[in-house]
């Protein structure tokens, strides 16, 4: 299993999550935002994924950079930053290598405000950059 679809799977679990983006559809997407989706809803992307070798070859364990694009509701940034703070939250219990020890170390290496000015009223928005601990070769 890909470490995006860990991701979906882990966070469509995580209930102080699913209480703000929803269940069905739960508003965590690949890539882009589908059209007319209600929001809050989040975007994640891969960055960056390095790989990490040894004398003996490749490590399966390594760092991934994630994005997560928060696009959140009301006429300021209080839901957007709601929503970051729970998705960072649940990066703190997430098993990226799937050793069933879900405190291992994700980081968050951004966090800026956003918004898109071109909406009425204006969608205030979150960028959360992550870098998090997987193992690519994990297959659950």
């Amino acid at each position: 299993m890909t470490l995006k679809a860990r991701i979906w799977t882990d966070a469509s679990q995580y209930a102080a999550l699913t209480a703000l983006i929803g269940t069905s559809p739960f508003r965590l997407f690949d890539q882009r935002l589908p059209q007319g989706v209600a929001f809050p809803a989040v975007v994640m992307e891969s960055v960056a994924s390095p790989h990490e070798y040894v004398a003996g070859g490749q490590m399966p364990t390594s760092f991934t950079r994630m994005q997560f694009r928060i696009y959140g509701t009301g006429n300021d940034s209080e839901n957007a930053a709601l929503v970051g703070d729970t998705l960072i939250a649940f990066f703190s219990t997430f098993d990226g290598p799937g050793t069933g020890a879900p405190t291992l170390p994700n980081y968050v290496v951004g966090d800026r405000d956003m918004g898109i000015a071109q909406t009425d009223p204006m969608t205030y928005m979150r960028l959360i950059d992550m870098r998090i601990f997987s193992n690519e070769f994990a297959t659950t």
